[in-house]
């Protein structure tokens, strides 16, 4: 499956897949088992530290609870990066602005 987020059309469409699917239930199944899993990863490393823990052991621990928390947050971190960008209203990169706001200060 090829992703087209260039299409604006096909961005809409996805954006507001990623946002249905955080109220999905089986959605809400795989963070149940994710935060589960992330507490169970705390404990280990909390309290599984010891003589016998390696540091390679409790980093690799450390990277599992990364990846559970990472897929905790894809929908969200893909509903930010498709939301449409809004025009600001006030250009820091327009060199007039300055030059109206120094020609007032001097009146």
């Amino acid at each position: 499956m090829k992703l087209d987020f260039d299409n604006s059309k096909n961005r809409e469409q996805s954006l507001a897949d990623f946002t249905s699917l955080l109220k999905h239930p089986g959605w809400m199944l795989v963070q149940s088992i994710c935060y589960a899993n992330i507490d169970l990863i705390r404990n280990q490393i909390i309290e599984g530290i010891g003589e016998s823990e390696s540091m390679e052991t409790i980093n690799r621990l450390r990277d599992k609870l990364k990846a559970y928390q990472d897929v905790i947050n894809t929908p969200e971190y893909w509903i930010d990066k498709l939301k449409p960008v809004e025009p600001s209203l006030h250009n820091e990169d327009d060199p007039f602005t300055t030059v109206e706001l120094e020609e007032k200060d001097k009146k």
